[in-house]
C-alpha cells in the first residue's frame, strides 16, 4: 500500500523535476522520498527506475546529488527516473532508530514502483546496512566519500586496504568480502565509486590529477599506505589512482578497467589520452600491479585490454586468470602483494 504527499518542486530551467512525497509501508511507517525525473515526462513513457539506497544510518541527502546528476546526464532523452529515500527512523521517515527491519522499506518501494509505473525495470543501488560502519569524509569544498570501514577484531600490522565496489553496486556480496578480509587482520574501507564520481564533478568534470588529489587528502585518513582492491569497472579507476598517487602500496584489478572512464558527465575525456589507462599505468613501478581476468563474469575483463595493459606495466607485476574469486585466492594476492620489496 503507498501514498503520495501532492507537492511538486520544478525549476523550469533545469532538464529534471524534483517530486517530494511518501511511501507507507507495510508496518504503517512512512518514508520520505524524493523522485528526480526527466522535466514533462508522463508515467507511461518511464522505461526504467533507479532507486538509490542510502547505508544506514545515513540520509537520502547524501545521494540527492547522485539522482540529480545521472537525470541531467541523460537529457533531454532520459527515460529514466531516479529515487532516493530516508530509511525508517532516519532523516525524515517514520519509525524509531532502533528499527532495522530495512528489508520492509525496499519492499514498500517495489510495490510502489510498481502500482506507479507498472512494470519497468527497477534497479536497487546499494545496500541497506552491513557489517561496515558507514562514514563520510570530507575530501574538498562540497565533496564527500561514503565510505564503509571494517575494522579487525585484533590489533593487527597488516597495511589497509581500499575496497573499491563495481561502479553503483556496493551490494551483499562486497560487504561479506570486506568483513572477510577484515576477519583475517585487514583494516578495510569500502566504496562504492560512482557515489564519489558523481559528488567530486559536480563542480565540473574531472581530470586525472584531482583524482589523484583526492586520492591523496583520503590517505591522510588512513592509518598506513593502502593496498587498492579494484571490482570490475571500478578497476580502472585503481590503476589509474596507483599511477598518481605515490603512497599507494599495490594494485589489484579485477576484470574491465578503461571502461571506468566512459560517463562524459564525469570525466573531462573528449581528449581519449586523458583516461587512456595505457599512458598511466607504467608510472606504477616499482610498486606491484596485479590482474585478474574472471572468466564466466560478464565484466570480467577483456584479455587483450589486460595483456596490453599487462606488457606496460613495469615490474613486479603479475597476471592470473580464475573461474571464481574466492576469499582464499584474494588472500593469497595481498600476500603477493606485500612480498614484493618496497620500493
Amino acid at each position: 500500500m503507498t501514498e503520495a504527499w501532492d507537492t511538486m518542486e520544478t525549476e523550469a530551467e533545469l532538464p529534471y523535476e524534483e517530486e517530494l512525497f511518501g511511501i507507507l509501508t507495510d508496518d504503517g511507517l512512512y518514508l520520505d522520498c524524493t523522485l528526480v525525473k526527466p522535466a514533462g515526462l508522463p508515467d507511461e513513457a518511464y522505461r526504467g527506475l533507479r532507486v538509490w539506497v542510502p547505508r544506514y544510518p545515513l540520509t537520502k541527502s547524501t545521494l540527492i546529488a547522485c539522482a540529480r546528476q545521472e537525470v541531467v546526464a541523460a537529457a533531454p532523452a532520459g527515460k529514466v527516473g531516479h529515487l532516493v529515500f530516508d530509511l525508517r527512523g532516519t532523516g525524515f521517515s517514520d519509525g524509531d532508530p532502533r528499527d532495522t527491519n530495512f528489508n520492509l522499506d525496499l519492499q514498500a518501494v517495489r510495490l510502489w514502483a510498481t502500482e506507479r509505473f507498472g512494470p519497468i525495470p527497477l534497479s536497487l543501488l546499494g545496500h541497506p546496512q552491513g557489517h561496515g560502519r558507514a562514514r563520510l569524509l570530507p575530501i574538498r569544498p562540497g565533496v564527500a566519500m561514503e565510505i564503509y570501514l571494517y575494522t579487525p577484531t585484533a590489533p593487527t600490522d597488516k597495511p589497509p586496504i581500499l575496497y573499491l565496489a563495481t561502479y553503483a553496486n556496493f551490494s551483499a556480496p562486497d560487504d561479506a568480502v570486506c568483513a572477510a578480509l577484515a576477519g583475517a587482520g585487514y583494516p578495510v574501507y569500502g566504496l562504492d565509486p560512482l557515489r564519489y564520481l558523481l559528488h567530486a564533478s559536480l563542480p565540473g568534470r574531472v581530470l586525472p590529477s584531482q583524482l589523484w588529489a583526492d586520492l591523496n587528502t583520503l590517505r591522510a585518513a588512513l592509518p598506513a599506505d593502502p593496498i587498492l582492491l579494484g571490482q570490475p569497472v571500478s578497476a580502472g579507476l585503481a590503476l589509474l589512482w596507483a599511477s598518481g598517487v605515490p603512497s599507494v602500496r599495490g594494485v589489484i584489478a579485477i576484470g574491465h578497467t578503461q571502461i571506468a572512464f566512459k560517463p562524459g558527465h564525469i570525466f573531462q575525456n573528449d581528449n581519449v589520452h586523458n583516461f587512456f589507462l595505457g599512458r598511466h599505468v607504467q608510472q606504477i613501478a616499482p610498486r606491484p600491479v596485479l590482474f585478474v581476468l574472471q572468466e564466466n563474469h560478464p565484466l570480467g575483463g577483456d584479455p587483450e585490454e589486460q595483456a596490453a595493459l599487462y606488457q606496460t606495466c613495469g615490474h613486479p607485476r603479475k597476471r592470473i586468470t580464475t573461474q571464481k574469486l574466492t576469499l582464499t585466492l584474494l588472500l593469497e594476492l595481498l600476500d603477493w602483494v606485500q612480498a614484493q620489496p618496497s620500493p
